[in-house]
């Protein structure tokens, strides 16, 4: 296979789980698709080296660097999913009401980035604690952590 084939295979196979992440963290939808655009065109050089067991961890990481680098030299900060609220943690709460999704969606924005990439991974890319650890450049420990910590804040801020 070409290496032009492996990279229009892993497009296929990984582009709409990256750009999920990559919406999830920046909140911006033309944002996100230049992060998946970017983190293709980064890994296309050396597609023929990429394992299949490990692609999407590797395109995961890949993404959320790019959004990191385009964070930095914006000096903004990312905004959280909309279309992830209605994976946080069940408040008891109706979930058809309007003012729940705001302070759901306001609770994520305001997670530190560490946290929500890492709830983000758990909750919408259904990741293991040992991929998202290897996904963000973390200990195993603190994967567990980051998603501990998003829980219960998100579950704080329903209780309020």
């Amino acid at each position: 296979m070409r290496q032009t084939e492996k990279l229009e295979a892993l497009y296929r196979e990984h582009a709409m789980s990256v750009y999920r992440f990559a919406l999830g963290l920046s909140r911006n939808r033309a944002e996100a698709e230049d992060i998946v655009a970017e983190a293709f065109a980064r890994v296309a050089p050396r597609v023929s080296t990429i394992q299949a067991a490990t692609a999407r961890a590797y395109l995961l990481a890949v993404a959320r660097n790019i959004f990191l680098d385009e964070k930095r030299r914006a000096g903004r900060e990312a905004h959280a999913l909309a279309e992830i609220a209605q994976d946080a943690p069940d408040t008891g709460a109706s979930s058809d009401d309007g003012a729940d999704l705001a302070l759901a969606l306001q609770a994520l924005g305001a997670l530190p980035e560490g946290e929500r990439a890492a709830l983000l991974l758990r909750l919408d890319h259904a990741m293991s604690y040992e991929d998202i650890a290897a996904t963000l450049n973390i200990s195993l420990a603190a994967a567990k952590v980051r998603v501990h910590r998003a829980r219960l804040k998100l579950v704080g801020v329903g209780a309020k």
